[in-house]
């Protein structure tokens, strides 16, 4: 047993705000040139419950949280930079980047390119420069089920297909968490992928409601899965010698 006494209370740290950069909201960059022309716009469905809507900046955006508007609208020209689900430091001013799965939804994404950018910051203008960009794809089908764009050459992968949420660099390979599955990726430095792999636990693949092997059932009744979702891998890190990795679920299993 520890008593209270011998518990020393935590000391308070002072630290002071040294500087901060600003990243502007409309940020975008343009689609890959083979990727297709229905990619130059971007958020055709993240309208009201994701109907298509074709002119662009026709549709006001507003708050979840309390209805207001934001001043943006969608749809948008180009691929959005934002919003960024997990970030590498590369050195004291520039970081890698991975964008979210798009617009929130499987249903809401499938004009949204997944993607990890790299950036420079200059912590005294408080600005942000794009220096690279890299789409993801899977040209060799490493992925086993069916993505938006199956019959394509380069088989760009979008917010439909997977819902990317944390990135840790070993060698040659970026290693990116998912929630949908939840799965685990790895791609290349050119963003293709080339592992794949299902999450275990004691031996059985757990999977989130969006798990590619579920469908709506035919009669109302129980569908079971093993975590929420949106609760799949929010965070993950890499052991210094680079032999592990330690991806943490955002929920708890029910199994």
């Amino acid at each position: 047993m520890v008593s209270a006494t011998s518990v020393s209370a935590a000391e308070a740290v002072k630290a002071t705000l040294a500087g901060y950069a600003v990243l502007p909201a409309m940020s975008f960059v343009p689609p890959p040139s083979d990727a297709g022309s229905g990619f130059v716009v971007s958020g055709r469905f993240a309208a009201i419950n994701n109907q298509r809507v074709e002119e662009v900046a026709s549709v006001e955006g507003k708050s979840f949280v309390d209805g207001r508007t934001t001043g943006i609208s969608l749809p948008f020209v180009g691929q959005p930079i934002q919003g960024f689900s997990g970030i590498e430091t590369l050195a004291r001013d520039r970081f890698r980047v991975l964008i979210d799965n798009g617009f929130g939804s499987k249903a809401n994404s499938p004009d949204a390119l997944l993607s990890f950018h790299e950036v420079a910051v200059d912590w005294e203008s408080g600005q942000v420069r794009l220096n690279k960009s890299v789409f993801l794809q899977d040209p060799n089908k490493v992925i086993p089920f069916r993505i938006v764009n199956e019959f394509t050459t380069r088989r760009y992968l979008t917010g439909a297909d997977l819902d990317i949420e944390s990135i840790q660099t070993i060698g040659d390979l970026h290693w990116i968490g998912d929630e949908f599955g939840p799965y685990l990726i790895a791609v290349d430095s050119n963003g293709k992928v080339v592992a794949f792999f299902e999450t275990e636990v004691e031996g059985k693949v757990v999977r989130s409601p969006d798990h590619h092997t579920f469908t709506t059932p035919a009669t109302p009744g129980p569908v079971n899965f093993e975590v929420r979702r949106s609760r799949g891998f929010e965070g993950m890190a890499a052991s210094p010698n680079g032999q592990f990795l330690y991806a943490m679920l955002e929920g708890p299993l029910y199994l």
